[in-house]
C-alpha cells in the first residue's frame, strides 16, 4: 500500500520531511520552522489521524530541535577537548617510556656491567635506604645482608664447579673418552646455559664452555639404530655401526606391555601434549594434558615410533617422564608394576640428545630380551 493511502492529515511532502527527523536533532532555522508546523498541524487538526500519523505525534509532541550553529561548536569542542586529551596521553606515553628506557637500562649496567661485590653494596645501601624511611626493620636488613653473603658464597661455589666440570670434558676429549663418559656429560650438562646444540650443514654438535664434546650426523638414518631390551630395561643407542650410548629405560607394565617389533622414528615434538587414557566411573576417556600441566608426565619431548610390519593397536613414542619426580622414574623402573602405559621412557637429559642428534627415519628395534651379549657370545681365540 502507498504512503499516501496512510495519511488522512499530511500530505506527502509533509510526511517525507518530518519522516527520518530526529526528535532532539540539530537543523537550520527555515527546517526547525517546518518541522514545528508539521507537528502543530498533527495536533490540533479535527480530522482522525492514521496508524502512521498517530505514530508520529507521539514521537515528536514533546520535540525541541536544536539550532545547527549549536551543533557545529559542540562539534568544535568535542574535537578541541580529542586533541588535548590525545596530547596528554601522548606526553605520559613519552614519559613512560624514557622511564622503563632508564630502568632497562640501569637493571642491565647492574646485572652484566657491576661486579658482584659492587651489587651486594647497592642492595644493601637499597635497603638501608629503605630502613630509615620505615618501610624496611633493622632485622630484615641484617638478614638481607647475610642472605646476600650466602648468595655470595653459592655462587663461588658454582663457578668453581662450572670449571671443574668444563676440565673434567675438556680431559675426556683430550683423552678421547666422550663415548665412555657422554652418560655423565648429558646428565651434568642438562639446562646448563654454557651447553647448545648447533648446527653445521649435516652436523649437529654438542658445545660446552665453547669446546665442541660430541658431533654426529643429523640428517642420515642409516648412520643411527636403536635397540630397546624390555628384559634388561635399556635403550642401546648406535652410531655408524659402534654403540655410543646404553641408557635406563621404563617399558610397558603388566597388561601394558610395549610391542616388541621393528619400528622407525616418524615424528618428534617438544613440549608435547600428553593425551592419558583414564577410567573413571566404567568409562574410559582420554584427557588431553598441555605441556606445564602438573598432570603432565611425559617430559619436554616425544618422539614418535610407526611399526614396521603388521600394526599394533595404539600410538608409541619414546618420551621423557615428569622432571621433578625424578626418584619416581627409578621406582618405575625396579618395579615392574610401576612401569608405563607401554611407551619405552627415559629420563631428559638423555631424550633431549636423542631429540636432538637422532634423525627422522631412523630405525628402532624394541626387543624381548638381549639380541647380543658381548660376554657371553665372546668366542676367545684359540691357542693353535
Amino acid at each position: 500500500m502507498r504512503s499516501e493511502n496512510k495519511l488522512a492529515v499530511l500530505n506527502i511532502t509533509e510526511y517525507n520531511l518530518i519522516g527520518n527527523k530526529d526528535p532532539q536533532g540539530s537543523y537550520d532555522r527555515k527546517t526547525r520552522e517546518n518541522l514545528y508546523w508539521i507537528i502543530e498541524k498533527l495536533r490540533t487538526q479535527i480530522h482522525p489521524l492514521s496508524k502512521l500519523e498517530q505514530r508520529l505525534l507521539e514521537k515528536f509532541q514533546n520535540a525541541t530541535f536544536g539550532a545547527l550553529e549549536e551543533k557545529n561548536k559542540k562539534v568544535k569542542f568535542e574535537v578541541a577537548r580529542y586533541r588535548l586529551s590525545n596530547n596528554v596521553k601522548r606526553t605520559l606515553k613519552l614519559t613512560g617510556m624514557v622511564l622503563l628506557v632508564l630502568m632497562m637500562t640501569g637493571t642491565l649496567v647492574y646485572q652484566f656491567v657491576l661486579g658482584h661485590q659492587t651489587r651486594q653494596k647497592i642492595d644493601v645501601a637499597w635497603y638501608q635506604g629503605l630502613n630509615k624511611v620505615g618501610l624496611v626493620s633493622k632485622e630484615e636488613v641484617a638478614q638481607i645482608r647475610q642472605d646476600l653473603n650466602l648468595t655470595s658464597v653459592e655462587l663461588k661455589e658454582t663457578r668453581k664447579f662450572n670449571a671443574e666440570l668444563s676440565q673434567q670434558i675438556e680431559q675426556m676429549i683430550l683423552n678421547n673418552k666422550v663415548t665412555e663418559n657422554l652418560k655423565y656429560i648429558l646428565k651434568q650438562v642438562y639446562n646448563n646455559k654454557r651447553a647448545s646444540y648447533v648446527r653445521s650443514g649435516q652436523n649437529m654438535t654438542l658445545r660446552y664452555a665453547k669446546k665442541d664434546v660430541a658431533s654426529f650426523n643429523y640428517k642420515n638414518p642409516n648412520l643411527w639404530y636403536l635397540l630397546g631390551i624390555v628384559e634388561s630395561g635399556v635403550i642401546r643407542v648406535y652410531y655408524n655401526d659402534e654403540e655410543i650410548m646404553e641408557i635406563e629405560s621404563i617399558f610397558g607394565r603388566a597388561g601394558e606391555e610395549t610391542p616388541v617389533g621393528e619400528y622407525e622414528i616418524k615424528n618428534k615434538a617438544h613440549k608435547p601434549t600428553w593425551y592419558k587414557k583414564e577410567t573413571i566411573n566404567g568409562k574410559t576417556r582420554v584427557r588431553a594434558i598441555p605441556h606445564g600441566h602438573a598432570d603432565h608426565e611425559i617430559g619436554n619431548w616425544w618422539m614418535g615410533m610407526k611399526r614396521l610390519g603388521e600394526p599394533v593397536p595404539g600410538s608409541y613414542g619414546i618420551h621423557g617422564v615428569n622432571v621433578s619426580k625424578v626418584n619416581e622414574f627409578f621406582k618405575k623402573n625396579f618395579d615392574w608394576r610401576n612401569g608405563s602405559a607401554g611407551c619405552p621412557n627415559i629420563q631428559d637429559w638423555y631424550l633431549r640428545f636423542l631429540a636432538k642428534m637422532v634423525p627422522l627415519g631412523t630405525r628402532v628395534n624394541i626387543v624381548q630380551k638381549d639380541k647380543w651379549n658381548k660376554k657371553r657370545d665372546f668366542i676367545p681365540p684359540s691357542s693353535a
